[in-house]
């Protein structure tokens, strides 16, 4: 009987893969921004903070910044890893690069983002002026920038992952009843 052994993944291509899986499970930033955007701006920005109220004031208080931070500190770990480890493929190096760029400019648009969605806690329905003053702001900084940011550090992530399996080399064959190589 013949059995395929696979090589173990080495730390810096389990961090790779990792970071492909969280990066992807919390992208969902485009489907914000070409779908629930386009949506609020015709229900209103009443509407639109009391949603945001229940939700990204709500389990997102949690959800987004838990997986958030996960994915930043994956791509970070997986860059240190992958420049320590002599084995990994140069090419994934340059997308694992490109992908803290992302999550730079990620970090750099939840910080002018989280204070507006936070802000819209405190307004009162009534005040419709400061409402669509926090919808257009959190639209362009939360939504649309950091939308892309997320998207390239995922595409990105996506690419590394790919350089990774290509690197692999394929499982040997051996017969386990005579402890012989096929």
């Amino acid at each position: 009987m013949t059995r395929r052994s696979a090589r173990r993944l080495t730390v810096a291509e389990a961090l790779v893969v990792a970071t492909v899986v969280v990066g992807g499970l919390f992208g969902s930033l485009l489907d914000r921004a070409l779908v629930a955007t386009v949506a609020w701006r015709d229900l209103g920005v009443v509407a639109w903070a009391d949603y945001s109220r229940h939700a990204d004031l709500g389990p997102g208080e949690v959800v987004y910044p838990v997986g958030g931070i996960l994915w930043w500190g994956l791509v970070f770990a997986a860059v240190i890893a992958c420049g320590r480890d002599r084995s990994v493929w140069r090419a994934v190096r340059v997308p694992l690069y490109l992908a803290v760029v992302a999550v730079l400019g990620a970090i750099v648009s939840t910080v002018i983002a989280a204070p507006t969605m936070q802000h819209v806690g405190t307004v009162a329905d009534t005040d419709t002026a400061a409402l669509q003053h926090a919808f257009d702001t959190f639209t362009v900084w939360g939504v649309y920038v950091r939308g892309v940011c997320f998207a390239a550090g995922f595409l990105c992530s996506v690419w590394a992952l790919v350089g990774v399996l290509l690197k692999r080399p394929p499982p040997v064959p051996h017969s386990s009843a005579t402890g012989t190589t096929a």
